[in-house]
């Protein structure tokens, strides 16, 4: 069957035969063939555009969850997810953490971290130990634990070390690096790492 055997045909309505009325009101389309499907042109090019923008849809959704995929990002400091900490800052956890690269004696690295409004890191969690420590690397950096009687732990803020980390070295301050924390003598010079709540 061509093209031309489904032709439309006007000729029952528009065109009188044998006596039949014109009737002008109410004109419509058939087809004398058997076989042959008459779809209204408009209805035709809109089943088109439909279809054209349901495709487009569905990419756009292929795509989109291609170059998203879903990844566990709580390691990664973001600003997005801490938004109040300042330039310099890195927010994780509802804390904002500031690393620094000069070196000093960890009680003018404590002296330095009150200037910010913060004090030498204290890390209460276990995401919080991996972030920092895959984040300052095999570097040694002051954070806020110390003894003064070689026998109490203390955390900056005064609360005592409940020794849910292991704790290596013999001196009175801590640091820590990627190996995890061990103590030093409190003069030595070392990086540091301060630390605040989030605002």
């Amino acid at each position: 069957m061509n093209s031309e055997d489904c032709s439309i045909t006007e000729n029952s309505s528009l065109h009188p035969e044998g006596g039949q009325q014109n009737n002008a009101s109410r004109p419509h389309f058939a087809t004398q063939r058997e076989g042959c499907l008459q779809v209204p042109i408009p209805c035709a090019v809109m089943n088109v555009v439909f279809i054209t923008v349901l495709i487009i849809a569905l990419v756009a959704i292929s795509v989109g969850q291609y170059n998203c995929p879903g990844q566990d990002m709580s390691l990664f400091p973001s600003k997005s997810h801490v938004s109040s900490c300042s330039d310099g800052w890195i927010g994780y956890q509802r804390k904002c953490y500031f690393i620094s690269t000069e070196k000093r004696g960890w009680t003018l690295a404590q002296n330095f971290c009150y200037e910010q409004d913060a004090t030498l890191a204290f890390i209460d969690s276990e995401k919080d130990m991996s972030f920092l420590k895959r984040y300052v690397g095999i570097t040694n950096h002051w954070i806020g634990l110390k003894t003064e009687d070689n026998q109490t732990w203390k955390w900056s803020d005064g609360k005592e070390f409940n020794n849910w980390f292991n704790l290596t070295g013999s001196e009175n301050c801590a640091y820590l690096n990627s190996m995890g924390v061990s103590s030093t003598a409190c003069g030595k010079n070392l990086h540091s790492i301060c630390s605040k709540a989030a605002k």
